[in-house]
């Protein structure tokens, strides 16, 4: 019944041109997407990676328990009373320690869920901005979810599914070496300084507004993010403040003229950041610019700032 009458909605949709301009109806495969976004895949992989160690943390606990069960039965006929209290303590003892991982890590809001959320959950927001950019550029008035809709049928034309894949994979398509006409730039991880600014992610929501604000730039191509956060894993960098020598290493290697890179800090809701912009080739910093963003709403805009700064400071002759 639920597939018929979405059925019923994308026909009356479709039908005539008036009714079609006014209200467009289309469909995005969000179980596709995910398995082929690439961002998604990597955050896929990872948390694969996180679900092993935990598994692998239980069934040593889990085993712990069960070996000391195991001798307690085959010892309780010999033991002294006292032994037999001792070793029945060591039972309940493992298997509390057992319980307790257990809760703690896939109870809700336990540690699996936590991960989940900080790894998959700014990609589903991505996908969901995406779709939402997409409705508006081609005045769609609604767009359904085709894993969860049933949808049964549909014309031509509105399976939305590959636009949204080819904007969420721009990010990720491969940059060769700088032409003529455009400068190609690599933009560091901006590293958080302080335990608030990395509870939050700000680093990374700087450097995701650079990005979107070099992607704006007709002159700029960028390396994609992934590319440049695999480099410096070759380097050991994870989660590290990368500095001008390194930066430049990675820019030599990935053909780039420019890299930017950065840190913040946060107290309340005051974000504090500075980002630098190296010149690849000359192997030198051109310039570092500070900013400041009394609330997380302002941050875009300041990081915009910023950033105008930088690139005025590069297009200089």
């Amino acid at each position: 019944m639920r597939a018929l009458r979405l059925a019923i909605v994308l026909g009356l949709a479709a039908m005539g041109t008036l009714a079609a301009k006014e209200f467009r109806v289309g469909y995005v495969d969000y179980d596709l997407v995910i398995a082929k976004y690439e961002a998604a895949i990597e955050a896929t992989k990872e948390m694969d990676t996180v679900r092993l160690g935990f598994e692998a943390k239980a069934e040593s606990l889990q085993g712990d328990y069960e070996q000391a069960k195991s001798e307690y039965e085959s010892q309780q006929l010999t033991l002294s009373e006292e032994g037999k209290r001792a070793k029945n303590a060591e039972v309940d003892q493992r298997k509390r320690r057992y319980d307790s991982y257990v809760a703690e890590v896939y109870g809700k809001g336990g540690k699996i869920d936590q991960r989940y959320k900080e790894l998959i959950a700014p990609i589903v927001a991505k996908i969901d901005s995406a779709v939402a950019k997409l409705s508006t550029d081609e005045g769609f008035s609604l767009i359904l979810d085709a894993s969860k809709s049933g949808i049964v049928y549909s014309q031509s034309g509105l399976d939305l599914t590959q636009l949204v894949l080819e904007d969420l994979n721009r990010e990720f398509a491969p940059v060769g070496p700088s032409t003529s006409e455009k400068k190609v730039y690599a933009l560091m991880p901006v590293f958080n300084s302080n335990d608030r600014a990395q509870q939050d992610n700000v680093g990374r929501d700087i450097r995701e507004a650079v990005y979107q604000l070099l992607g704006n730039q007709p002159k700029i191509d960028r390396v994609a993010n992934l590319k440049v956060d695999q480099q410096l894993q070759s380097y050991g960098l994870q989660n590290q403040q990368v500095v001008l020598d390194k930066a430049l290493d990675a820019g030599r290697v990935l053909n780039a003229d420019y890299v930017i890179y950065g840190n913040t800090s946060k107290q309340d809701r005051r974000i504090q950041f500075e980002l630098s912009i190296a010149d690849v080739r000359l192997g030198n910093m051109v310039k570092s610019q500070k900013g400041e963003a009394a609330r997380p709403e302002d941050l875009k805009e300041q990081v915009g700032s910023a950033i105008r700064v930088l690139l005025a400071a590069v297009e200089k002759p």
